[in-house]
């Protein structure tokens, strides 16, 4: 048995907790969390690519549209139209039917981008960026997506369309 581990035994436990904190407590600021991540430099590319996708959407209905994006670019979500579908007279129905004209509609949508997946209802698009928000002329969803298959869906997830309506949505990327 050597000095040391002498010293060390005769030490009060209490001194080696001590010891131990001071050196937790100098070792800790290097193990800060609270860093920002550093960035991975990959060169983004602007959209090239439009594709225009038109569809009549059910109340609380949803519809899906697929795209490919050949290369990592930012992704640019537009609703543009959504118009209420126009109704015939049926004034022989039970009860009759009135007819109503195509108007637009200014009704909120769930507009989603995200990937294709098998679920028991189904194919779904599940949700990697979503927004709820009117047709216009302004991009609603935008962001950035890495080479691959994506889906962009369309739905009443309120129920609140009057009646079923068309609607047409443009897609930007690479």
């Amino acid at each position: 048995m050597d000095l040391g581990d002498l010293r060390l035994r005769n030490m009060p436990r209490a001194v080696r907790m001590l010891a131990w904190v001071a050196a937790a407590a100098i070792a800790a600021p290097a193990c800060d969390r609270n860093t920002a991540p550093v960035p991975v430099p990959t060169p983004v590319a602007k959209p090239t690519t439009t594709e225009n996708y038109t569809g009549t959407l059910s109340v609380s209905g949803s519809n899906l549209h697929f795209f490919l994006v050949q290369q990592n670019s930012e992704v640019h979500v537009t609703l543009t139209q959504l118009t209420a579908v126009a109704v015939d007279a049926n004034p022989g129905a039970d009860p009759p039917v009135a007819a109503a004209p195509a108007t637009p509609l200014t009704t909120p949508l769930r507009i989603t981008v995200g990937q294709q997946v098998l679920t028991t209802l189904g194919v779904q698009c599940s949700s990697l960026k979503s927004v709820v928000a009117a047709a216009g002329s302004a991009e609603q969803l935008t962001g950035q997506a890495l080479s691959g298959t994506y889906c962009v869906s369309v739905a009443d997830t309120s129920g609140a369309l009057p009646r079923s309506a068309t609607y047409a949505i443009t897609v930007a990327h690479s």
